[in-house]
């Protein structure tokens, strides 16, 4: 190998070390590459996950891409609108950071003052 190795020790499972020494004499393979194959695998699925998965040309929807037209000039930008009825964001804000807006209160109703004066 051209990689510099680095000793290590892993404590492991009765089970999973039987089934590697088994697996290992099956295909000729030692503890140590399945572990290595193992943890390689491992380490590049979960830099996969943590990318999230990026479209491929490949890919059967990469071929859709630019095939539809919605006629919304702002569909990029208001998509949450159209989908779920949110506001608008305005042109000026590109980061989509705006003020929260809360609905103004109803006043609480009150009761009928046995009293002649208006109320306040």
């Amino acid at each position: 190998m051209t990689d510099h190795m680095v000793r290590t020790q892993v404590y492991l499972p009765q089970a999973t070390y039987n089934a590697l020494v088994e697996r290992a004499k099956q295909q000729g393979l030692t503890m140590a590459s399945q572990i290595r194959t193992a943890l390689d695998e491992y380490l590049q699925r979960t830099q996969d996950d943590d990318e999230g998965v990026i479209l491929q040309p490949d890919d059967p929807i990469f071929k859709m891409m630019g095939i539809f037209d919605s006629g919304l000039p702002d569909l990029g930008t208001n998509h949450d609108h159209y989908l779920y009825g949110t506001p608008k964001r305005d042109e000026t804000d590109k980061l989509g950071i705006r003020e929260k807006t809360v609905p103004p209160r109803k006043a609480p109703k009150r009761r009928a003052s046995r009293s002649t004066k208006p109320p306040r």
